[in-house]
């Protein structure tokens, strides 16, 4: 089966064609799905990644995910 990331890392998959986010914080599991699986999708998922992955370290996180969701506009078109 798979691996696990280092402790404070967001894992990027592809799960149905979407992007999902998957990464732990304080022993739960936690998982954003994003849009369309696409490279400038996946730039953007990157930097919402990165955020959490901060947000973590400096113990930020925001257990709702709004901070998360609310990140610019992900594209909706399929182009790669």
């Amino acid at each position: 089966m798979g691996h696990k990331n280092s402790k404070g890392t967001v894992s990027i998959v592809n799960y149905r064609g979407r992007i999902r986010l998957r990464w732990r914080y304080q022993l739960k599991r936690y998982s954003l799905n994003l849009s369309i699986y696409n490279k400038t999708n996946l730039l953007q998922a990157k930097k919402v990644a990165i955020s959490i992955e901060e947000d973590v370290a400096n113990d930020r996180f925001d257990y709702t995910l709004n901070r998360y969701k609310g990140k610019k506009e992900i594209s909706k078109h399929t182009g790669n």
